[in-house]
């Protein structure tokens, strides 16, 4: 995690990539079982993901990774995402993120992430737009 100072949000925002069928898959998956709404969502290709991507010290244009970025200024990226999302789903699930974190070497958690990333237009195609015009979830998508 890497604090940053300037960010000024409501609540846990994840940033993923709006075009991809897994990434959408995933952000189908939560907001389904994130019954106390604790994450809103924002593609990285929409301004609102790329601004928060730069004010974070990264690339507007960098899809490379899942991102979750807190009202506090910490933000996660990659496996560190992953395991920081399910372990705010709350009893039970913390206990496996935690377990994981410690059980197997961020390195390695890293590659398969970046080895899944690399590939997930393969693995599950692309999409034309992204999925967040569904009205049922209009209010957990910070849109421009």
């Amino acid at each position: 995690s890497t604090p940053v100072s300037s960010i000024d949000l409501p609540t846990n925002v994840i940033l993923y990539d709006g075009v991809c069928n897994f990434c959408n898959t995933w952000v189908d998956i939560l907001l389904r079982v994130d019954m106390q709404q604790k994450f809103k969502f924002a593609p990285l290709q929409s301004s609102t993901g790329q601004k928060l991507l730069v004010q974070i010290g990264k690339e507007a244009d960098d899809i490379s990774s899942v991102v979750l970025v807190q009202p506090n200024g910490l933000y996660f990226d990659k496996s560190q995402c992953v395991l920081k999302v399910v372990e705010e789903l709350g009893p039970g699930a913390d206990i496996l993120a935690r377990a994981a974190q410690q059980i197997v070497p961020r390195g390695f958690r890293d590659d398969i992430y970046d080895m899944v990333a690399d590939n997930r237009y393969n693995l599950m195609g692309k999409r034309d737009e992204c999925r967040c015009s569904d009205p049922t979830y209009a209010d957990r998508f910070l849109l421009d």
